[in-house]
């Protein structure tokens, strides 16, 4: 039986413009009344999954900023990681030169030097809201304790970095690419994959009783875990391999799970 299904938002429950699907939601709304608990893994922000996903009209696991927090559907803390100080004045310097532009995000905000005519059509597109903080390298780790860095440019870019700080900065940071144009550095050892096993720990669940679908690089430790690994179509192929199973929608990957859960009822 799947007990659980995880589900990714952007590029996943998000695909056109920034809309939620409604097909989708009712989709997962089903799940929950088939006794499935629902969770969102996600490089957002925890308050930000809260409100983009409160149209599934039901409590869920909260997987955010790839997996540097875990919250259960009853609001209890089971993972919460942070960045070695020491390595954040040279990792802010790396990740902010040309051609790339830098977030820091902490739990509840992210922040920006300075919001460009760009930076605002960007996160009107990627339905977003950032803290304009010119004063930002002062306040790290002050006022400011970052969780997160994501750095915008090229794939072809982002990838050269991503190598860069491998290799600068290797066992301190993990790195994924989480969109077409998106790098995250994020603590070390952390991944959705890493928080799923949390939840699975704490909810004493078996990896074949949950279910992941997702779309991009970051999702690939998720697929790791459970034979129920679903990667959206449009995926990168060097992402879809990674899953069990390849579909249009997140609807499509519900349907699986309601039908192999009937089977396996079935069968006992």
């Amino acid at each position: 039986m799947i007990k659980m299904f995880v589900s990714d938002i952007d590029g996943t429950m998000m695909q056109h413009g920034g809309l939620i699907d409604e097909q989708d939601i009712v989709a997962l709304r089903s799940l929950a009344e088939h006794n499935v608990i629902l969770c969102f893994a996600s490089g957002r922000l925890d308050n930000e999954i809260a409100d983009l996903m409160k149209a599934v009209n039901t409590n869920f696991h909260r997987i955010s900023v790839n997996g540097v927090f875990v919250y259960t559907n009853e609001n209890k803390q089971l993972l919460s990681a942070t960045f070695d100080s020491s390595i954040l004045p040279e990792l802010l310097h790396m990740t902010n030169e040309d051609p790339y532009f830098r977030y820091v995000s902490d739990e509840h905000n992210y922040y920006i030097e300075e919001k460009t005519p760009f930076i605002h059509e960007l996160e009107q597109h990627v339905t977003m809201t950032s803290v304009e903080e010119p004063n930002l390298l002062q306040k790290i780790d002050d006022t400011i304790f970052p969780n997160k860095i994501s750095v915008g440019g090229t794939k072809e870019s982002l990838q050269l970095l991503q190598k860069k700080i491998d290799e600068k900065f290797h066992g301190k940071v993990s790195t994924f690419i989480s969109a077409e144009q998106c790098l995250d550095v994020m603590p070390p050892n952390i991944s959705k994959g890493s928080a799923i096993s949390v939840l699975l720990k704490e909810f004493q669940l078996q990896p074949e009783e949950v279910a992941c679908i997702g779309d991009s690089y970051n999702d690939i430790p998720m697929f790791a875990l459970t034979p129920h690994s679903f990667a959206m179509a449009q995926a990168d192929d060097a992402v879809k391999e990674h899953a069990h199973y390849v579909v249009n929608t997140v609807k499509d990957a519900v349907n699986h799970v309601i039908a192999h859960n009937k089977n396996t009822t079935h069968s006992l």
